[in-house]
Parts: C-alpha cells; sequence; structure tokens
C-alpha cells in the first residue's frame, strides 16, 4: 500500500468511529447526514478517538498480514519443507518440520543461530529446513553458495554455526577458510562453490522467498504458519504445541 492509500485509509477509519460516535447523539436527520460541526467537535473534545483508530487500523493491518502469509505459506507447503536442494537436519518425514528464512550477514541471524542449534539437538524428533537469502550485503551470496556447497559434503550444519558465530566481517578469503576448517574437500568446495547448481539453489530460494513474501530475516515457519519468536524457549514451547 502506498503512503496516499494509507494516508486516505487512516483518515476514512477515523472519521467513521467519530461519525459513529457523533451519530449516537446527534445527526441532521432533516438532511439525513452527518452533522459536520459535531463532528469537528467530537475530534476536538476526542482526540485519543484518533488513537483509538490507529491502533485499530494496525491490528487490522497485522491480521490481514498475518492471514495472507498464512495462505502463502500453505500454498508453497512442498518448496517450504520438502525441497531436496535445500539443506536440513532431523527425520526426512518428520510430521513436525520447522523451516528458518535467514542470511548469514543478519545480525539477528547471528543471535538466533545458537537457538536454532539447541532446538536441533533438543527435537531429533522433527526436520529443520534452511532457506539461506541473500538481501542483507553483497557478502551474504557468497557465503549462501559455500553452505550450499558444504550441503554437498553433508557438512552445512557446522558451517552454518562456523559463519553465523563468526565475530567479524565475513570476507571469501574468511569463507573458504571456515570451510577448510570445517574439513571439506576444498578441491571439490571450489567446484561447486560457483558452479551453476548452487547458484541454482540459491536462486529457487530467493524466488520462493518472493512467493511467499518473506520482507525480512530471521522468520521462522513451523508446519506452515509463522512463528513470531526468536529465542529457543519460545520456539520449543511452540513445537511442543504440536507434540
Amino acid at each position: 500500500m502506498n503512503k496516499n492509500s494509507l494516508y486516505i485509509s487512516i483518515v476514512a477509519l477515523v472519521v467513521s468511529v467519530a461519525t459513529a460516535v457523533v451519530c449516537a447523539t446527534k445527526c441532521d436527520k432533516k438532511a439525513g447526514g452527518l452533522d459536520t460541526e459535531a463532528l469537528a467537535t467530537a475530534l476536538n473534545n476526542n482526540p485519543e478517538m484518533i488513537i483509538t483508530a490507529l491502533q485499530k487500523y494496525d491490528d487490522q493491518q497485522r491480521e490481514n498480514q498475518a492471514k495472507e502469509a498464512s495462505r502463502l505459506f500453505l500454498e508453497n507447503i512442498d518448496a517450504l519443507n520438502n525441497n531436496p536442494n535445500v539443506p536440513h537436519v532431523g527425520k526426512d518425514d518428520a510430521e513436525i518440520v520447522l523451516v528458518e528464512f535467514f542470511d548469514f550477514s543478519c545480525g539477528y541471524c547471528k543471535r538466533l543461530a545458537p537457538s536454532v542449534a539447541s532446538i536441533v539437538e533438543a527435537n531429533p524428533d522433527i526436520k529443520v529446513v534452511f532457506q539461506p537469502i541473500t538481501f542483507v550485503a553483497p557478502i551474504s551470496r557468497y557465503a549462501a553458495q559455500a553452505a550450499i556447497a558444504a550441503n554437498l559434503q553433508g557438512k552445512f550444519f557446522p558451517m552454518y554455526k562456523e559463519l553465523l558465530g563468526f565475530d567479524g566481517r565475513l570476507t571469501e578469503a574468511k569463507i573458504d577458510e571456515i570451510a577448510q576448517k570445517n574439513g571439506l574437500d576444498m578441491d571439490q568446495y571450489k567446484q561447486d562453490v560457483n558452479s551453476d547448481k548452487v547458484k541454482d539453489v540459491i536462486n529457487e530460494v530467493a524466488a520462493l522467498g518472493e512467493k511467499v513474501q518473506i520482507r525480512g530475516v530471521p522468520s521462522l515457519v513451523l508446519n506452515g504458519t509463522q512463528i513470531n519468536v526468536i529465542d529457543a524457549e519460545g520456539i520449543q514451547a511452540e513445537i511442543d504445541k504440536l507434540k
């Protein structure tokens, strides 16, 4: 929604609330319409109506966005949960699937990573799927490619933890160093990291992110429903509801 539409919607909502209040006491019955002087007086005497209207509008927007997100996630549930090209840990056929959209350059993703690791350790019966988005910084794409290349060698999760746990500015050289530290076959890694096969996976994730309207990271989706928690206790509580 553009700014003009948003302004018009808010004004309309404020007027509708004020109209309801005023008409409860004073409407121009002869004209069959609203006494505009009474409306102005009502707004002047009760400015809190504007705040109430704005809060109501905000609540409606959040509710509508949540409904739309749920619809999009369910429409794309197979790509979210079962794409064989993106990394995952846990049971392939798990009934509970947690999906994380993240970016290796995202500070909040770095804070969340230890919680995700603890969730993986505490819940061997679930599946955790990792969808690397690459819009935060230019180096994000190379980091994601490195992680997918590591996944081809069965070493995604150590790379995920190391890259998000790195306290500093990632560079291609540092990412390659982390790959070597985690025991990757570096000749194979160098063939894979910039290959079309790996780049195609990153592009698949980007396209999925657009389809389900991921606008920020980290974003967590549990069995097709977005969950707005970013700590291990909160995530575990949502998982426990499904067990």
